[in-house]
């Protein structure tokens, strides 16, 4: 039932809205009677006819549009005050001249489509001053409505009347600018469109009446004669901005779908009604004034109907367009003569307009006010419900924090326990490579030890016939002894066997050259000391000294290599037990360092030599160093994760390589291995704790889990890149300083 009711006011508002439509199609600018003052003679459109012509021209005055020209005349005695002022100042073409005794004495023309003439005033029209006695004679030609609105003025009455108009036409103008910056305040704060809409129809309204009232004329415009031939085409955007206005205002949209249609419609016939301009201006006026009697018809209709049936804001729409229809009334009245040429009169049109956009405005404001309100109001109520459901709730997720919280302690200590059983697991397994580790550089210095031991035997056996050599050499001989002895080369441990059979056959060649053939035992013991190659001061010094000079430098060679070795094995060792030590070192989470990552990487592949010993091949790009401020043995476990990850991918055998280079205020390190890769479904989980691939019991899952937070402890990031036969793993940390790791002191 209610349904059947709506939809029959709906239609009945249709209805209605299409009667006053069809209405105002028939009403169209209509003629007056208005002479202006009795005084001024009308002589028509053609000054040269016969006087009897003349008197019956007299009684016929047009109103409406003309193409033609009318000419007027009027003869008065010498005045000094006195002053002719054509108050409707739309005139295209103004031509007046004054004749003495039928003689022309002076001419002179004006019009807004010419160039402004200093001797014409302009003040809510056009002023001439008038002082001479004679028949002055005037020439109009308007492409707007012809009517003539004519006063003689003194200088007095004109100052008063100018001083006047002047405080009406800053009133409404005032009113209007501070109207629209209001709206479009309201605009910016609220975002409603009805506010947009009302600032467009404000500013439209504003500037059709500084065009009507001729203060562009009058003010910076006087010279530009293209303005006002071109310009009056921007008078459509007083109809569209009401309109726009008015479909917001009574949501003609949502209620009256197919009348907003029209009107849409409309509105784009007023867009392009403002190129008629370019045709013709005065058919441009004649469409202006068919529309706004239309327009103002169908609004004050409406709202008379809304009167009547008791609609929403049916008193406001009454009340905005009554003061519109009484001021457009005061005007018409005022510029045909029947009512008194006062500046309010004058002005009644623009105030008028000023005062519809008032109402309408404080409607708006008023309605948004309520809505805020109301909003507010309904915020309110729903907040306390809110508040006594998030008090009850709160309840509940206090109880439930506190067991979150006792579950996250609980989950933390397992976590805690699964890192160290699972770094305690890795320390077991490192025992026996460990133990490999430097049970080697203990095998050397035991060898070289006992080597030292031999020769320091042999040497005690010998000792006369060492000083008797030492003493058959003069001082450069001695010098090149000494510089045999002092060089320092492990040729004979670290060359492959391709290397050092052409490092043999070499200085075999040498020697037999320089007559010092010696058997191959005594060339794999040179070989054995570092000696590739003699120069020639030393060939001649083995030349002299034969064996017994050979047996001592091959006896102090091997002394001093076996001192290196030895060296190298306790550097080895001390190294290798300064790594372990960091690496079981118990971390406090509190307490941050500041540290150098090559450092912090080298412990962990010292760590791990042992497992890349047989068929894994260890390519070190270290590009950069940084210091680091952050967890060192944190970090430690990073890389023994990715390290071992990478070493279990590849089954212990292939390619690893780990780069370090900078990369804008972070350095980055990258484990590389060609394993056979991780799948795309998985690689978005390894991060994830408990994760893993591996058969139950082989792994925990927390390995990458682990890593990951670590990383981000240090505010860095991980990232990983595989496909089959490369995986990558990419870590950006911020550095506190970037180091050339191959700078010199």
């Amino acid at each position: 039932m209610q349904c059947t009711e709506h939809c029959a006011t709906i239609k009945e508002k249709n209805s209605f809205s299409s009667l006053c439509l069809s209405l105002a199609l028939f009403l169209f600018p209509f003629l007056l009677y208005a002479e202006g003052e009795p005084f001024l003679e009308h002589l028509g459109t053609n000054p040269n006819l016969s006087k009897h012509q003349k008197m019956e021209r007299q009684a016929l005055y047009y109103f409406g549009f003309t193409k033609e020209s009318h000419y007027y005349q009027i003869t008065l005695p010498e005045d000094k005050e006195r002053y002719f002022h054509f108050e409707n100042g739309m005139f295209s073409e103004f031509d007046f001249a004054l004749l003495e005794d039928g003689v022309l004495v002076k001419n002179d023309s004006a019009g807004l489509l010419r160039k402004k003439n200093p001797v014409v005033s302009y003040t809510g029209g056009f002023l001439i001053p008038a002082k001479e006695k004679g028949t002055y004679q005037f020439r109009i030609r308007s492409d707007d409505t012809h009517r003539i609105n004519f006063r003689i003025r003194k200088e007095s009455e004109l100052f008063q009347y100018t001083k006047t108009l002047s405080l009406w036409q800053g009133l409404y103008l005032g009113l209007c600018l501070l109207l629209a910056l209001f709206t479009a305040i309201q605009y910016v704060l609220l975002r409603e469109k009805i506010s947009l809409y009302l600032t467009i129809a404000i500013i439209t309204v504003l500037f059709t009446n500084l065009l009507r009232s001729g203060l562009f004329y009058e003010y910076e415009f006087s010279n530009l004669t293209w303005f006002f031939r071109y310009v009056p085409g921007l008078l459509a955007l007083s109809p569209i901005g009401l309109v726009l206005f008015l479909r917001e205002f009574l949501h003609t949209k949502k209620l009256y779908s197919n009348f907003d249609k029209y009107l849409i419609i409309y509105i784009y016939i007023l867009f392009v009604s403002m190129f008629i301009v370019f045709i013709d201006l005065q058919l441009f006026f004649r469409f202006i004034y068919t529309n706004s009697l239309m327009l103002s018809t169908f609004t004050f209709g409406y709202s008379i109907y809304s009167l009547l049936k008791k609609e929403e804001h049916a008193k406001v729409l009454f009340l905005a367009f009554l003061v519109r229809q009484i001021s457009t009334l005061l005007l018409i009245f005022t510029n045909t003569g029947f009512l008194p040429s006062f500046p309010f009169l004058s002005s009644a049109n623009e105030i008028g307009a000023a005062i519809q956009m008032t109402i309408f405005t404080i409607v708006v404001s008023k309605f948004q006010i309520q809505t805020r309100i109301l909003k507010e109001q309904t915020v309110t109520k729903v907040n306390e419900e809110l508040e006594f459901m998030v008090l009850e709730r709160t309840k509940e997720l206090q109880l439930q924090k506190e067991k979150l919280e006792n579950a996250i302690l609980q989950l933390s200590q397992t976590e805690n326990q699964l890192a160290l059983s699972e770094k305690m697991t890795e320390l077991g397994k490192l025992v026996a490579g460990v133990a490999h580790e430097i049970n080697n550089p203990l095998s050397a210095i035991k060898a070289s030890i006992e080597t030292l031991m031999e020769s320091k035997q042999n040497e005690t056996l010998q000792l006369g016939s060492k000083e008797n050599v030492y003493s058959s050499l003069d001082l450069n001989q001695i010098q090149t002894l000494t510089r045999m002895f002092q060089h320092q080369s492990d040729f004979g441990l670290v060359a492959s066997y391709t290397e050092r059979k052409e490092k043999k056959a070499e200085l075999k060649k040498i020697l037999k050259d320089n007559d010092l053939d010696y058997d191959e035992a005594t060339l794999e013991k040179f070989l054995d000391v570092g000696i590739t190659k003699l120069e020639e001061n030393q060939i001649l010094l083995l030349q002299k000294g034969k064996e017994k000079l050979k047996d001592l430098i091959l006896e102090e060679k091997n002394f001093r290599l076996h001192l290196s070795i030895i060296q190298i094995a306790v550097d080895r060792s001390s190294k290798i037990i300064l790594a372990l030590k960091n690496f079981s070192r118990v971390t406090h989470s509190e307490h941050r360092k500041i540290f150098t990552l090559l450092e912090n990487i080298e412990t962990v592949i010292t760590i791990y030599q042992y497992r890349m010993r047989s068929k894994v091949s260890l390519k070190k790009t270290f590009l950069t160093d940084a210091t680091i401020l952050g967890w060192p043995e944190d970090l430690m476990r990073v890389w023994t994760n990715l390290i071992l990850n990478a070493l279990e991918a590849m089954k212990q055998k292939g390619n690893l390589t780990i780069t370090t280079e900078k990369n804008g205020k972070y350095v980055e390190v990258k484990v590389i291995d060609n394993g056979a890769g991780i799948p795309i479904e998985i690689q978005k989980k390894i991060f994830e704790p408990f994760f893993t691939t591996k058969q139950q019991g082989e792994g925990t899952g927390m390995g990458l889990g682990i890593t990951k937070s670590i990383i981000e402890k240090h505010f860095g990031k991980i990232t990983v890149e595989s496909e089959p036969g490369r995986t990558c793993f990419s870590i950006l940390l911020p550095a506190i300083e970037l180091i050339d790791p191959n700078a010199t002191e």
